[in-house]
């Protein structure tokens, strides 16, 4: 089994010369609903992966307590969709998604006005 961090190379400019973390800056600005995450995962020699730990934009970081349901759904809250890997952190459930651009993350809870 192997641990790979998704975005070590986060300040790495893609193809079109823009960095990663601008990226995400600029799909907060378009939904603000959706919070990028941080993600170690855990790869199996069979190919499957497990996300292990989550590094929320702030720098906490999170371990995941277990793995409750993993399928392909479209998050209907945020938008996106991909895999979703329904967790127990600390005791609440949290929808993680992992996106098919190589991107992680979670419903963000927007406080009501």
């Amino acid at each position: 089994m192997g641990v790979y961090d998704y975005h070590r190379d986060r300040k790495r400019p893609d193809e079109f010369g823009v960095s990663v973390a601008d990226n995400v800056q600029e799909i907060w600005r378009i939904n603000p609903s959706k919070a990028y995450v941080e993600v170690i995962a855990n790869f199996s020699a069979e190919g499957t992966m497990m996300p292990m730990q989550l590094v929320w934009e702030d720098g906490k970081s999170y371990e995941i307590d277990r793995i409750l349901r993993v399928d392909r759904c479209a998050s209907l809250k945020a938008g996106g969709a991909g895999i979703r890997y329904v967790c127990r952190i600390r005791g609440q459930r949290v929808e993680l998604y992992y996106e098919e651009n190589g991107f992680w993350f979670v419903n963000r809870k927007i406080p009501r006005r």
